[in-house]
């Protein structure tokens, strides 16, 4: 049966929901015709030679991929589609100190120079202010030549080459992105690319492809911490312009101005940017909530109409091994973030050209299908002033429907990167080995698991990196090439045995699960309702059927508690799946009515704070979600109107034949989300102890409440949630992380169960203190907060031990994580 991992499987026949693909996965021309390369292999591939003069091999069929890492496959593709090459195009050839006088001479500058006027200070005349704005035009602008960027470039293709195997893109996809940039560089228009964000390798990744090619070497927007002595000028030559980490401060409306005229100058030029929708780089391997500040200042000259247009481009990049999840660890885990410095730069570069060769595997960059920023805007007001409730809709004039259709936009950016990221071999890998049941896991065990889990995310409308197609048979060449990426990760022992058996090394665990997390955008939906699953088969033995709104109703909640965890599709069976919607949503096109986000981020509130989903979109995922698990056989639906959710297969296989439940498919989808949900169990469970043990009226504020700083509060829950760790009463060590706990307490302020507050107390000056909020006061308060910890409590993973509460923990520990003087942290 294919729905356990521990078995042999078979081929999955997709439902309707999943993307269509042949019964078994096909042999390409290449797979047919040699070996399957490692990972990290063809970087340098060897041209041939006849008579003592090198020549090109003989013609051979196009493959799906392409590496540009590889100098001919880059030259191929050059002369194929007469590009320029290597820093030819258009973005070496402009007067870059041109967008400097327009910063200055742009209406919003001039208005804050013309306002000092008024101000009678020298410090805040005109002349003062302009010359503010010059020193803030060079220390914010990039300054694009070849004297900079040509070095650049051969210092980075080499590290690329000692490093990674290859860049790999779909040749359809790149294909679709050359002829994007030459039609947007005939009408003078901007491509915008917005990638994921993993590794500060991405600063480097599509710059070094688009240059290489000469598609338009865009500007990249960079924090003003990589602006370093040296290094810094470099980046500057090479396209970074560097942005502070907020804008908050005494000049907060000149620099602000200052940014927008820069970006509004760009726009206008026709030049490609790039900058980072989720702000900052993701220690957890799962895409990050977006930040609207740089959309926001993209669209605006757009909405005013000082900008026609310009197309964005979504962007996946993804890595066989990310470099720095080591570090990511321990900053999760609590550890200051490392400054960035010359002189860790320059110790980080003799770390790097120490290491073997292919140390990394490949880098993999999917790219997603262009959108017209004006056509999405002008699709998202008809769509909002068509629902009723939001006819007088215009992001225009409106700043709270300016900040509906930013966040729309950001959702379904970020949305279109899930939608096209690859699953790499080191994912498969790592998230079989996290799901055994055991210590370690027999090569064949692992081989056959590998083979299941490829051909589960596959059925599920997933996609696979370059190995896509390989064949079931070649599965154990793929497995042993991921687990040489993942050296110092895992360990295969071998003395002794009959069989060598993998397992994670020690205290690695945390650190492994960045892989599996790499995962978790294709079985997300899936995951919610093993969850929910999971739990009311341990709560309710003896009942096998559930109805489909009840199971609907606990899937909200989870979606809702974990909003910030992940980015959730925002419309099921979009337009976009058919053959109709794969064109491209430019202006003029027949797609342009076509492509619509059918979910605006935050268009539904509730007591849960504002959340991703409208009620349509989370049904149409839970339905879809819901065909791929009965399809698979974990559920049956039945009934007239299909209400009714019958769970005995997957009962009988963790009721009467696997406890643990981890040979359970169901079991496997949950173990996405049981780590968050322990994180936010965890913070909740501790918010409980603080306010019944110590904060009721500690203030004599006459509401529960209890001084301290966030950061205070912060460092003792993550103590607890390690102490508890290491006991065993919690059992992922990813429910430790600090990332986690941050954005569960944010998750409980929105709900209205805690706030942070500033109070006077005992004549000391203003401090701030937690505060219970206002729905849980009164006798039967902290009653409601009780069940709602137990409620979130049971979703937690059972098997090991039965579910525990805080009083089934050693009392002494939370004393210990939150004691003290009463009423204060």
């Amino acid at each position: 049966s294919s729905q356990s991992p521990d078995r042999e499987s078979r081929d999955p026949v997709a439902p309707s929901t999943a993307r269509a693909r042949p019964a078994s996965l096909p042999v390409s021309p290449q797979m047919s015709q040699r070996p399957l390369e490692p990972l990290g292999a063809g970087a340098g591939a060897s041209a041939g030679v006849r008579g003592g003069l090198p020549v090109r091999p003989p013609p051979k069929r196009v493959d799906q991929y392409i590496n540009v890492l590889n100098e001919e496959e880059a030259d191929d593709f050059q002369v194929a589609h007469e590009l320029p090459g290597p820093g030819k195009d258009f973005s070496f050839s402009m007067d870059w100190s041109v967008l400097e006088k327009d910063i200055v001479e742009h209406p919003k500058v001039q208005a804050l120079i013309e306002a000092a006027r008024d101000v009678p200070s020298n410090r805040s005349s005109p002349a003062a202010v302009k010359k503010r704005v010059g020193e803030i035009c060079k220390e914010l602008c990039t300054r694009m030549s070849h004297t900079y960027f040509r070095p650049t470039y051969l210092t980075v293709q080499l590290m690329f080459r000692r490093l990674w195997g290859g860049i790999i893109f779909e040749r359809k996809q790149l294909e679709d992105l050359t002829e994007l940039c030459k039609r947007a560089h005939e009408e003078g228009r901007s491509v915008v690319f917005l990638p994921s964000h993993k590794s500060h390798v991405d600063y480097l990744v599509l710059q070094t492809v688009i240059y290489r090619l000469g598609l338009g070497t865009p500007a990249i927007a960079a924090g003003e911490n990589l602006n370093l002595p040296f290094a810094g000028t470099f980046l500057r030559g090479s396209g970074a312009f560097f942005i502070r980490r907020t804008f908050k401060g005494p000049e907060h409306d000149l620099y602000s101005a200052v940014v927008s005229a820069y970006l509004e100058g760009m726009l206008r030029r026709g030049v490609n940017l790039k900058f980072f929708p989720e702000g900052g780089r993701s220690r957890s391997g799962k895409l990050l909530q977006p930040k609207v500040g740089m959309l926001g200042m993209l669209l605006d000259p757009i909405l005013s109409g000082a900008v026609e247009d310009a197309y964005i481009v979504p962007v996946s990049v993804y890595y066989d091994r990310v470099m720095e999840t080591r570090t990511y660890v321990t900053e999760l885990l609590g550890a200051q973030k490392r400054k960035e410095s010359l002189r860790g730069v320059v110790e980080q570069a003799q770390h790097l050209l120490k290491m073997p060769r292919s140390r990394y595997g490949n880098i993999h960059v999917r790219v997603a299908p262009c959108f017209s920023a004006k056509a999405f805007i002008m699709q998202h007001m008809s769509l909002q002033r068509s629902s009723g409730a939001r006819a007088g809709f215009d992001a225009r004039i409106n700043p709270g429907d300016r900040s509906v259709l930013l966040k729309a936009m950001a959702y379904f950016t970020l949305e279109e990167i899930n939608r096209v990221s690859s699953v790499t071999p080191t994912a498969l890998v790592g998230t079989v080995l996290l799901c055994s049941a055991g210590r370690g896991m027999s090569r064949t065990a692992l081989i056959r698991n590998v083979d299941w889990l490829r051909k589960e995310v596959v059925r599920s409308g997933g996609h696979m990196s370059r190995f896509f197609d390989f064949p079931g048979e070649l599965t154990a060449e793929v497995v042993d090439s991921a687990l040489v990426v993942l050296a110092g990760l895992v360990e295969a022992r071998t003395a002794g045995l009959v069989e060598p058996v993998y397992c994670i090394m020690p205290d690695r665990h945390f650190e492994m699960s960045y892989y599996r997390n790499m995962c978790v955008h294709v079985f997300i939906h899936q995951s919610l309702i093993a969850t929910v699953l999971h739990r009311f088969i341990h709560l309710r033995p003896h009942e096998h059927e559930v109805r489909r709104e009840v199971l609907m109703q606990d899937v909200r909640f989870l979606s809702r508690l974990l909003k910030y965890e992940f980015v959730f599709s925002g419309a099921a069976g979009r337009p976009r799946d058919t053959a109709q919607g794969q064109q491209k949503m430019l202006p003029g096109s027949s797609a342009e009515a076509v492509v619509a986000p059918q979910a605006a981020a935050g268009a539904d509130r509730s007591d849960w704070g504002e959340v991703q989903l409208t009620n349509s979109a989370l049904q149409q995922n839970f339905d879809a979600a819901l065909e791929l698990m009965a399809a698979e056989g974990i559920v049956a639906i039945s009934g007239a109107d299909k209400s009714v959710i019958t769970i005995e297969p997957e009962h009988k296989t963790m009721i009467a034949g696997n406890t643990t439940g981890h040979t359970s498919h169901s079991s496997f989808l949950s173990a996405f989300v049981w780590p968050v949900i322990e994180s936010y169990w965890l913070v909740l469970a501790s918010l409980q102890f603080i306010f019944e043990r110590r904060g009721i009226d500690g203030l004599g504020t006459g509401q529960p409440a209890v001084l301290g700083e966030p950061s205070t509060l912060h460092t003792r829950l993550q103590a607890f949630a390690r102490t508890l760790t290491d006991l065993g009463h919690v059992h992922y060590r990813e429910a430790a992380s600090e990332e986690a706990l941050r954005k569960a307490l944010q998750t409980y302020g929105e709900m209205g169960i805690v706030q942070w507050v500033q109070v006077d107390a005992l004549g000391t000056p203003r401090r701030s203190a937690l505060q219970l909020g206002e729905k849980y006061l009164g006798a039967d308060g902290l009653k409601d907060l009780a069940k709602l910890v137990e409620d979130i409590g049971s979703f937690r993973r059972f098997g090991l031990r039965k579910f525990e509460g805080m009083e089934d923990y050693p009392r002494h520990i939370a004393e210990l994580a939150f004691g003290g003087p009463a009423a204060k942290l």
